[in-house]
């Protein structure tokens, strides 16, 4: 798969070359998505989200996709107590971490892609040379190559280990999407399952009143529309206002945000959720969310 991804990146970057980075965008959503999209007129939220990643990206979105160096810009916003504890790191090489000086429950993230997370829930269980395979795998990834989100080309490749969330229900990821400033929506990501080197997770959607959008979720490969039967966070006003904090600097950014025992734990900021494409949003919905976004 990584070879394919490659050559794929290589093609894609030929297209650029040939026809622009617009037509290779739009041929990258049709293929794997198919979603059509308007570079030149954008109208809806997956055009205009895509269009600010590849002509308005800035080194402050690049800072803040850097999962290490996004933790400074949320502790400069005054909410350094919502990031989730180190527990060793960051490492440029995996020779260099002592898996020893780590706790009995970690995970290890890179700092310049998404979905490379390692979960290690009991160290005395883990295959270290599996996992040292992985990470270096990682490390020689040049993410958004092949998904055209240039705004991750600059974050120099690393890797950290953060103290792990126990929930035993399974880990509930708020995804609050923020439209110039403004928190709009909220897609939950519930009952993740592994198999088979991929993710299955479940999508609902709601407003930020906690009124089920979920008849504007339509799945997507093994993203999974749920019931719309999410109990409201206990601290849905807090989340709503850190991500008011977090996300005044950008036109649009998804602020993702945890709840434990009743704290609230940052994920990450994302400036291209799904490439930017949003497909397991309806045609309506970005529609609908595309005339509220201002660029």
């Amino acid at each position: 798969m990584n070879i394919l991804k490659k050559v794929y990146a290589c093609w894609l970057w030929a297209l650029v070359k040939l026809f622009g980075i617009d037509v290779a965008k739009n041929f990258d959503s049709q293929l794997r998505f198919k979603r059509k999209l308007d570079l030149k007129n954008p109208q809806t939220l997956a055009d205009k989200v895509s269009f600010l990643v590849l002509h308005c990206c800035t080194e402050l979105m690049s800072n803040c996709a850097d999962k290490w160096a996004v933790r400074e810009y949320v502790a400069a916003k005054g909410l350094a107590e919502i990031l989730i504890p180190v527990v060793g790191g960051p490492w440029s090489r995996v020779s260099d971490i002592d898996f020893e000086a780590l706790p009995e429950q970690f995970i290890l993230k890179a700092t310049h892609a998404c979905k490379m997370n390692y979960i290690v829930p009991d160290k005395q269980k883990l295959d270290i040379t599996h996992c040292k395979q992985t990470l270096q795998t990682w490390l020689n990834t040049t993410y958004g190559t092949y998904s055209l989100e240039p705004h991750y080309k600059n974050i120099p490749p690393r890797i950290y280990a953060e103290q792990l969330l126990n929930v035993p229900a399974g880990l509930m990821d708020y995804k609050i999407h923020c439209l110039n400033g403004v928190p709009q929506f909220i897609l939950v990501c519930s009952d993740r399952k592994s198999g088979a080197g991929r993710m299955q997770v479940t999508l609902d959607l709601f407003d930020t009143q906690w009124k089920s959008l979920n008849r504007f979720v339509q799945g997507s490969g093994l993203e999974i529309r749920g019931r719309g039967e999410i109990p409201v966070p206990q601290n849905l006003n807090k989340m709503l206002k850190i991500a008011s904090q977090l996300s005044v600097d950008f036109p649009f950014v998804r602020v993702d945000l945890y709840e434990v025992n009743g704290n609230i734990y940052f994920g990450e900021l994302t400036f291209s959720p799904a490439c930017g494409v949003f497909p397991y949003f309806t045609d309506e919905f970005i529609t609908q969310m595309g005339e509220k976004l201002k660029i």
